[in-house]
């Protein structure tokens, strides 16, 4: 072998063992970070095979000639990789970023752990297996403690990170940066860097300073992610409101075309012409229709959000129910009501003009006061496979509001219904709770009326 190349064992000597435990620790916390859904048993049969497999990996490694030391720590990546994208519910993309975080972070942990190693041994002049062992457990637990504590706050559990084609290029330009610049050393002699004495503090900073960059960037992406979202949801607000101001515009028309029916029975009893009479009794038909959609429930913004609904209905062949205590809502903000209301009947037509069976076409609203507090629910029916298979997953993992996502193309500008929802609850010191079963998706909202 050339003398420009260094063998690492016998400068750094990490245990191989070690190394594969920092990799399979660096996988379980983004497990547990970004946690979606788990198979159950499955997910320990995943982490025990990639727990093998890192292992064999790493043993394979320091046998096979020093040239061999980087296709075998792409392997080792891609064991990462597979391991987040098996267990989680992940996007390509997304797991290609996180599979990056783990490895830097597997990277810092074992860098760490042989430079804390190195200093005891020269300050003790004793060296064991078992003192290995008990650096590497101090280590391992406090960095991969402290760095749970701080990327969990980087990464939202219930949303997809989306992370496009330009960031994820930009995240592994960052990984392979921090990888090439911390065990360049290793592997060729002639950098600046190669100097015993320096190697292992080289390693340990570039590691940390990789993952430094790679948590800040995470970080700002998701309080810029946030603030989309929150935008979204305002503009959502906005939106509705303003189709409750039209709405108003409309039904005064209407109101007043009805309040006209004088004039077409006029204009009926002195028609001879059999086709004329044909036409006015369509516009009396078509008025009655109107009529008959008009809601009264005792409040007036909610009449006019259920009559305008009401009429989206009946185009679409779709029976809305509704049985509603108008006067209990007067102390909701007429802004709140249309965003709580309009939200759940868009929601609600848009899942249930899909179904293709008319007669099951239904959606039922209920509006009752229970002591302090208004109980708004809202059920229609919804035979979605892509649904029930969010829902399924979503019972392991907590409230199912919680966990669902749009199952519309562009996920990234829809999925924001619920979610103003559960804004307006919150508002009004209550909750939000979703359920599917049996093909029947049930919102129920909990507002404190005090």
């Amino acid at each position: 072998m050339s003398n420009a190349f260094l063998n690492p064992t016998a400068i750094q000597d990490t245990p191989r063992l070690f190394t594969a435990l920092a990799e399979w620790l660096a996988v379980f916390v983004y497990y547990h970070i970004y946690k979606r859904r788990y198979f159950g048993k499955d997910l320990w049969v995943v982490s025990a095979i990639a727990l093998a497999l890192q292992v064999i990996v790493q043993f394979v490694a320091g046998l096979l000639p020093i040239y061999f030391w980087i296709p075998t720590m792409v392997v080792a990546v891609g064991i990462i990789y597979i391991s987040l994208f098996f267990v989680l519910d992940i996007k390509p993309r997304d797991c290609a970023v996180l599979a990056t975080h783990a490895f830097v972070l597997a990277e810092f942990a074992a860098s760490l752990y042989k430079q804390l190693e190195v200093w005891f041994l020269a300050i003790s002049g004793r060296k064991s297996f078992a003192i290995s062992c008990c650096v590497m457990i101090v280590v391992y637990t406090a960095v991969y403690l402290v760095y749970y504590r701080f990327e969990r706050g980087n990464i939202s559990r219930e949303r997809d990170l989306n992370i496009t084609t330009k960031e994820m290029f930009s995240v592994l330009a960052t990984g392979v940066g921090a990888f090439i610049m911390s065990n360049i050393s290793f592997v060729w002699a002639g950098t600046p860097f190669s100097a015993s004495e320096n190697m292992l503090y080289v390693r340990t900073l570039v590691d940390f300073g990789g993952m430094l960059m790679l948590m800040t960037e995470m970080g700002r992406r998701n309080e810029l992610s946030i603030k989309n979202e929150n935008d979204a949801i305002n503009l959502l607000f906005r939106r509705q409101y303003e189709q409750y101001k039209l709405a108003i515009d409309n039904s005064e028309a209407l109101r007043k075309e009805i309040h006209d029916m004088k004039h077409y029975v006029a204009a009926l009893k002195s028609e001879d012409d059999p086709k004329k009479r044909a036409e006015v009794l369509d516009d009396m038909e078509q008025a009655i229709a109107i009529q008959e959609s008009f809601m009264n429930t005792g409040n007036q913004v909610l009449d006019v959000i259920l009559t305008t609904k009401s009429l989206q209905c009946a185009k679409k062949e779709i029976t809305l129910n509704a049985m509603v205590d108008g006067p209990s809502l007067a102390g909701i903000h007429v802004k709140d009501i249309c965003s709580l209301f309009g939200n759940l009947l868009d929601n609600a037509i848009e899942a249930t003009q899909q179904t293709e069976n008319v007669s099951k076409r239904l959606i039922t609203l209920s509006v009752r006061k229970r002591n302090q507090f208004i109980i708004v629910e809202c059920e229609n029916y919804a035979k979605n496979p892509e649904l029930e298979k969010q829902v399924q997953m979503a019972k392991e993992m907590g409230p199912i509001e919680k966990r669902i996502r749009t199952t519309k193309a562009d996920p990234i500008h829809h999925g924001y219904g619920l979610k103003s929802i559960s804004q307006v609850a919150e508002k009004y010191d209550g909750a939000m709770q979703a359920t599917y079963e049996d093909g029947w998706f049930k919102v129920k909202v909990l507002l404190n009326a005090k």
